[in-house]
């Protein structure tokens, strides 16, 4: 009975401690949540929607998405352990579309420590969860092109990386963005070597021939749809604001906040220019932060530059002709060709390199020998 007691005030106190609700008429994202005895969750909460009845449906959806009441439950029970529960999260509204990832550690589902990943995609329309019906005009051809691809691309390439490994079938959780879908394993079906559950982000670019994209959609709502038509002016306010949709770092920012956030894969790889840093999140897949190599430790070091292999950044797409690339782009301010050998120092491809250069940065788009763009990076200028 006591146990009781103290988990029904645990569930109020912390459904009353939510941020200050935003204006009526903009809904805005504010935060709920409880410490105890060193453990805490944190979860997300919608604020400001002008039907209030609304916005209670859509907070119930989001708890129970992301798993709030049993996390919360949780808590007067692992008051004791050695390890805490600890549950943080990332959310934001676009579009009208809310959409969060919630990330659970410690003792989640019984004494032993384990990592949990949770997703909510919410409506705020109708207060309706987004499925991936809503997202693919065949839902069943999509989810076989992925599976596909998980077993017999992904896999191969993410095995050494891993410990469990199986990256079918598909898990149900799944969050969205303006460029991808990004899917979550339980830990027992796919986990890293840091001993966290996995996950595989696949880019919009990857699933174009199956996506819902009319006006009005959910990925037209959340950006998807421009992120895959050419816009020059949208690819130069990216670069100068020194972020490639997608990757969650941004010149100038600390390489090791990055490497204490997202966690290294391999050790760092010298290149012609500096350090490559091959991240664990899945957002970093194929994708690599760039820093210097001044000394020989780096935890002072600042990220110079971003460099993805997998592609969506407004119209620009892996496997695009050089062609089509000017096309969105115009003439390049410069062009490079490296043979096998400087190809080399910047683990390219032989081929040519195009140089657009915007304030503070300057954006590469390399080429390879059948002038095919095969990687993008973004780094500091002057």
């Amino acid at each position: 009975m006591m146990m009781k007691r103290i988990l029904s005030l645990l569930m109020i106190v912390a459904l009353m401690c939510s941020s200050a609700p935003a204006e009526a008429s903009s809904a805005s994202v504010s935060e709920g949540g409880l410490e105890l005895m060193g453990s805490s969750v944190r979860y997300p909460q919608v604020t400001g929607l002008e039907d209030e009845t609304l916005q209670q449906q859509v907070n119930q959806s989001i708890q129970q998405s992301l798993g709030v009441p049993a996390l919360l439950s949780r808590l007067a029970m692992v008051m004791n352990a050695p390890v805490p529960l600890t549950a943080s999260y990332e959310a934001q509204i676009t579009g009208n579309v809310f959409t969060a990832v919630l990330s659970a550690s410690g003792p989640v589902l019984n004494d032993r420590t384990t990592h949990v990943w949770y997703a909510a995609n919410v409506d705020l329309e109708d207060g309706s969860l987004i499925t991936l019906a809503d997202l693919f005009a065949d839902p069943e051809a999509a989810l076989a092109a992925i599976s596909d691809e998980l077993d017999f691309t992904i896999a191969p390439d993410l095995s050494a990386h891993l410990r469990n490994s199986a990256l079918t079938p598909v898990p149900e959780v799944f969050s969205i963005s303006d460029t991808g879908l990004t899917l979550y394993y339980p830990i027992d079906q796919l986990s890293t070597l840091s001993d966290r559950a996995g996950a595989v982000t696949f880019l919009w670019t990857e699933l174009r021939d199956y996506l819902v994209l009319e006006e009005g959609s959910v990925l037209d709502r959340i950006g998807a749809k421009a992120m895959l038509e050419g816009s020059a002016d949208a690819i130069r306010t990216a670069a100068e604001a020194g972020r490639l949709p997608g990757i969650p770092v941004a010149l100038g920012s600390s390489m090791q906040e990055a490497v204490d956030t997202y966690r290294m894969l391999t050790d760092p790889d010298l290149y012609q220019d500096g350090r490559m840093f091959a991240l664990e999140a899945s957002a970093f897949r194929q994708a690599w932060v760039l820093t210097d190599a001044l000394t020989e430790d780096w935890d002072h070091s600042v990220v110079k530059g971003l460099r993805t292999d997998r592609i969506c950044l407004y119209g620009l797409y892996t496997g695009m002709s050089r062609s089509e690339a000017q096309l969105i782009l115009g003439a390049s301010a410069a062009s490079v060709q490296l043979d096998q050998e400087a190809a080399e120092g910047y683990r390219l491809n032989p081929g040519v390199s195009d140089y657009y250069n915007y304030t503070g940065a300057q954006l590469r788009l390399h080429f390879d020998g059948e002038e095919k763009l095969q990687s993008l990076m973004i780094t500091q200028s002057n």
